[in-house]
């Protein structure tokens, strides 16, 4: 450093003696002020930057005139400007056309065509632009004339304020419940050919209606094993399938399952003991066509249970008569509660009225009928907590693997004591739901599967109106659109389907990815709401703490089942006449009844209660226990 010595002045940006070569003398002739001319188009001189070679240079040019000097940089700026042409600043320059907004964008083309094929009443690209261009040669005669400088200030667009944006008449996006445009319900009417075959299968029916059964119970309760007794003794199930399924079992080392494994067919049911999914079979008794739920009794399958017992119009509740196996089914374990008592709770509040209760397995304690007397002194008082009348209560007792009291009177003589109705005749005794055919369509998706003649099949039950062949359906949440290929009804194809009927549609247009269980099948002009936060009406169940605003909750309906929380405690109810009997209450405790607000982490396909029973029950579910049931009251926007 001390061998160099650098000066900076007023001209030069810096000079180091002894340097041998010039700053910029790698980029040949480059001035940096050239940069500054052609961006800028400044009149002022060019700061100079000048190294050694650059001052020797300005000492022996001094005779040299500056106008020589400057024309390299001249000849270079308008070499730029011939490459770049710049808009003209002086007042004398031409004027900068702007554009007219006249013609149609390719954009908008596509969006007139798509109209023209959908029959969108939107109105066409062509019309717009026609009001553009009126628009815009309006604006034109009543501007006066600005000056230049102004016009390179902004741009105004051209574009009419009122211009209206492409029609979402085809979308498939999901629309909440407070953005849907639906029709009043009351405007509703069933299309006149559906009617009229509506009205032939209702007088085709009347010796034979409907039923939909669930069985219910606790785990080891003996259904799926007296409900194989029992499709056997209707003469549903061969000798032959019975031995095979003997011998099956007894080579498993599960012979007492034989009988269970005519609804068990899984491999993992057969293996575990326990039923995991809704098995559905159909038969007939003497005055009914009966589909059976065999729902499963496990506390870990308790989400498959509702969605079985939503469907059905009554049920038998199995209760084990063995010593000791009442007692665990209904009182449970330290957590409290078994599923008995859960299965009754949940039975009630997903609209299930009449229940026939089922001692099995008496013969394990000799048939006694004391046994049975307790057994209804402790559930009686239960069930009627419940919601349950006990004119809609049957009671009686029954064996699985020996047949007694399933079609027949008992032949045990220990049974002689008892002198109420069987297995069937209860069944016979229970009444059919009325089909709701006035409503729209609705059928919510309890099953997905590949049709016999290739398409996706659905099954449910129809909760309302009725779909024929070729009907047009709307898929919600995804708000998809497809169309009925097939119908099958108890396993018969058929070409109609009515509310209360089980049926397996095959749909065409239709996404697999959109098709769910959770998912609703309903009329395209009167779609089901998708909602994410709802006002309640609950009853809590047995807790073990309060319930709290802010609590976790998973909120069961239909078939769907969708993660939230209980958003807000509205009031507190009374018990009796439901009257408000405190507001904005701090917590819940069990057995109260309440006004709550839930909110979920996503849209739900739900209906008000007073619309559609079935699609306004709900229950609430924490940590694997069921902690409150209830109905929709309100959709909250």
């Amino acid at each position: 450093m001390s061998g160099k010595k650098v000066l900076y002045d007023d001209d030069d940006f810096y000079d180091e003696h002894d340097a041998e070569e010039d700053y910029y003398g790698d980029y040949g002739d480059f001035d940096p002020g050239e940069s500054q001319l052609v961006g800028k188009q400044s009149n002022k001189t060019p700061v100079k930057a000048l190294s050694k070679n650059a001052t020797k240079s300005k000492a022996n040019a001094g005779t040299k005139p500056q106008t020589q000097a400057a024309a390299p940089a001249a000849a270079k700026s308008k070499k730029l400007q011939a490459t770049y042409p710049l808009s003209p600043a002086a007042p004398n320059a031409e004027e900068v056309s702007r554009f007219k907004f006249d013609t149609v964008s390719p954009d908008e083309a596509v969006l007139e065509a798509q109209k023209r094929v959908t029959g969108s009443a939107e109105p066409s690209a062509v019309h717009q632009q026609q009001q553009r261009s009126t628009l815009q040669s309006t604006r034109d005669e009543a501007t006066p004339p600005v000056t230049h400088d102004m016009e390179k200030l902004h741009i105004q667009s051209a574009t009419p304020a009122n211009a209206r944006a492409p029609s979402s008449a085809g979308s498939s996006r999901p629309v909440s419940a407070s953005k849907q445009q639906r029709h009043p319900l009351e405007e509703y009417h069933l299309e006149r050919d559906l009617q009229s075959a509506c009205d032939t299968l209702q007088a085709a029916e009347q010796t034979q209606p409907k039923l939909h059964l669930v069985v219910l119970g606790h785990v080891d309760a003996g259904k799926s094993t007296l409900m194989g007794r029992l499709l056997h003794d209707l003469g549903y199930v061969s000798q032959k399938t019975v031995h095979k399924h003997e011998k099956e079992a007894a080579q498993a080392g599960k012979a007492s399952f034989s009988w269970a494994w005519l609804l068990d067919e899984r491999p993992e049911e057969r293996a575990r003991g326990v039923t995991v999914d809704v098995a559905t079979t159909r038969f007939q008794t003497a005055q009914r066509n009966v589909t059976l739920l065999d729902a499963p009794g496990h506390r870990d399958f308790v989400p498959n249970m509702i969605a079985g017992a939503a469907q059905a119009d009554a049920a038998l509740l199995l209760v084990d008569g063995s010593p000791g196996g009442f007692e665990s089914g209904f009182d449970g374990s330290a957590g409290g509660g078994g599923q008995t008592r859960e299965h009754a709770q949940l039975a009630r509040s997903l609209g299930i009225e009449q229940l026939a209760v089922v001692v099995s397995k008496l013969d394990t304690c000799s048939f006694s009928e004391r046994r049975f007397l307790d057994i209804k002194t402790v559930l009686l008082p239960f069930l009627k907590g419940c919601g349950f009348r006990p004119s809609s209560l049957q009671w009686l007792p029954a064996v699985g693997p020996t047949g007694q009291n399933l079609t027949q009177p008992p032949t045990e003589k220990q049974l002689s004591w008892f002198k109420g109705p069987s297995v069937v005749q209860a069944i016979d005794a229970f009444k059919p739901s009325e089909r709701a055919t006035n409503k729209p369509f609705r059928m919510p998706i309890t099953d997905v599967f590949k049709g016999q003649r290739g398409g996706l099949s659905v099954g449910g039950k129809l909760e309302g109106g009725a779909v024929a062949v070729g009907t047009a359906v709307r898929v919600m949440p995804s708000n998809e659109m497809g169309a009925v290929r097939s119908i099958q009804v108890d396993g018969e194809a058929v070409s109609l389907a009515r509310a209360g009927d089980s049926a397996d549609l095959t749909l065409a247009g239709v996404e697999a990815t959109v098709l769910n269980g959770g998912a609703v099948l309903c009329h395209p002009e009167w779609p089901v709401p998708l909602v994410t936060r709802v006002m309640t009406r609950l009853l809590i169940l047995d807790v073990s703490r309060p319930v709290l605003r802010g609590q976790q909750v998973t909120l069961h309906a239909h078939a769907s089942q969708e993660t939230g929380h209980i958003s807000h405690l509205v009031s507190l109810l009374d018990a009796k006449t439901f009257e408000v009997s405190k507001a904005k209450p701090r917590c819940l405790l069990q057995g109260q009844s309440a006004i709550v607000e839930v909110t979920l982490s996503r849209a739900v396909c739900l209906e008000l209660y007073k619309d559609y029973r079935a699609l306004g029950r709900i229950a609430l579910r924490d940590s694997g226990r069921t902690i409150a049931v209830g109905t929709v009251t309100e959709f909250v926007s």
